[in-house]
């Protein structure tokens, strides 16, 4: 069997036209995920609400437990009709029919990602030991200053190979965005090889492609990780 190496170089620069919008929806997850994560870690950490722990908990279990493709068809086919009903009952004229693909996307990347970044987090949280809290709290420090001047400075290094490995995962991850009739790289590739029946030859160009992607990301997490321990050997 012969690979068809025209075929690959002309779908190769097509898949690239997918390269924004996994980009888009990796940059989007993140700037909703690592904010919420966080503080679903800290609350988790902290035990000062049990019972909210513990939903939580079961949050990031359903999350974690269920394969992605299955979050994706719960969320692109139920949210629409919930969006619909309450719009109905509050006499709000919203078309949810027209809404774009990609918020549907946003939402299902972004709760599925936040429980992952949330153990994460908890994760490089554990890594400081319980006494700085404590000083912090005698010296008078609030919870947010605790956490902006002890806590995370010194967590930082743990969590960033952590971040880098979900990062990398996330990327991998809006493969399954085809699923939801968004045009991102797996769709372009699956639409090519279809008309031409070269499945192969398409497979191997969205490989080499998220190949370079996740190395991209390792090594600007590697730089960012080299510029933290320099400045703190400085300190």
């Amino acid at each position: 069997m012969s690979l068809d190496y025209e075929f690959m170089k002309n779908t190769f620069f097509l898949c690239l036209k997918g390269v924004p919008v996994a980009l888009n929806i990796t940059a989007v997850t993140l700037l909703i995920s690592v904010p919420l994560g966080f503080v679903i870690a800290i609350i988790r950490s902290n035990k000062k609400h049990p019972y909210l722990s513990k939903l939580l908990g079961i949050y990031i279990s359903y999350n974690r437990g269920t394969p992605m493709i299955v979050q994706i068809y719960i969320i692109y086919n139920l949210m629409p009709y919930l969006i619909f009903y309450f719009c109905k009952r509050l006499n709000i004229d919203f078309d949810v029919y027209g809404m774009s693909n990609m918020v549907y996307a946003y939402i299902t990347f972004s709760l599925c990602f936040t429980a992952f970044l949330a153990e994460a987090f908890r994760s490089g949280l554990g890594t400081v030991h319980k006494g700085q809290y404590e000083a912090a709290a005698v010296v008078g420090l609030s919870d947010y200053q605790c956490y902006r001047r002890i806590i995370i400075p010194q967590a930082i290094t743990a969590l960033l190979p952590i971040l880098c490995t979900n990062v990398t995962g996330l990327i991998k991850m809006t493969s399954l965005a085809f699923s939801m009739a968004i045009f991102d790289i797996t769709a372009i590739a699956k639409v090519e090889a279809s008309a031409d029946l070269c499945f192969i030859e398409a497979y191997l160009d969205i490989t080499v492609i998220y190949v370079v992607l996740c190395l991209l990301v390792e090594l600007i997490f590697k730089l960012i990780e080299y510029r933290v321990k320099a400045h703190r050997a400085v300190i």
